[in-house]
């Protein structure tokens, strides 16, 4: 069987009537101060950010909201539409919303200074070199421009009754929710191993984990903000 990713995402997304709200962390991020973390928030007004496989919409009405200048990429043109009839009904009067992929985000280089990738970046799609991945978040992305994201630790749900492929990567097949089924992930060992990967172009790692126990759904994930090199 075939996983056909645009069409379970968009069957997934357009069925929702209301725009959930923002991700918890993504608040506590960006509104935040901590011991290891504390983002200049007299610096967002004005700034450009992308949220990569922004869904709903729901993290860009919190962005603009903290003064951004908000991007979002999504992979097929019906779920950007809901997007942008989201951010329409939620009062955002400027955004802009693109059809694109993890692998080919479609701005030009160094347009962004901050990115989103929150449970995003880790899908495979048609590519198969994590690689790619990294190497096009620096491209769209300024020097110095923040990174943030959040990648499932492999005792996250998604992962069980999962397939090996290949090394660092599994087929989705126990989904309870049924869209993930079929699609390849990257599935990293540890916070060490994201850190190799994104070295390469990316620096100043802070990290954090969020070990959720959801009603017994095992939300389990790595959160990194990083600066290009």
């Amino acid at each position: 069987m075939i996983y056909e990713d645009k069409k379970e995402w968009t069957k997934a997304f357009l069925k929702d009537e209301e725009m959930p709200y923002p991700a918890e962390y993504v608040i506590r991020i960006f509104k935040g101060s901590y011991p290891r973390l504390n983002l200049d928030k007299s610096k967002f007004q004005g700034k450009k950010i992308c949220d990569i496989g922004c869904g709903t919409g729901r993290n860009m009405y919190f962005l603009r909201t903290r003064g951004f200048d908000v991007h979002g990429v999504e992979i097929t043109e019906p779920i950007v539409d809901k997007v942008r009839q989201n951010l329409k009904k939620a009062g955002v009067d400027k955004a802009e919303v693109r059809v694109g992929t993890n692998d080919n985000i479609p701005f030009e280089d160094g347009f962004f200074d901050y990115l989103l990738s929150w449970n995003a970046c880790y899908y495979m799609g048609d590519s198969d070199d994590f690689g790619k991945h990294v190497r096009e978040l620096s491209r769209v992305l300024k020097k110095g421009g923040y990174l943030i994201m959040s990648i499932p630790q492999k005792t996250c749900y998604y992962y069980e009754g999962s397939e090996t492929l290949k090394k660092g990567y599994r087929i989705i097949r126990n989904d309870p929710f049924n869209v993930r089924n079929g699609a390849v992930l990257r599935i990293f060992e540890d916070v060490d191993e994201i850190k190799e990967e994104f070295s390469g172009n990316f620096e100043n790692f802070v990290t954090a984990t969020d070990h959720d126990d959801c009603f017994g759904l095992n939300y389990h994930l790595h959160m990194i903000i990083c600066q290009k090199k």
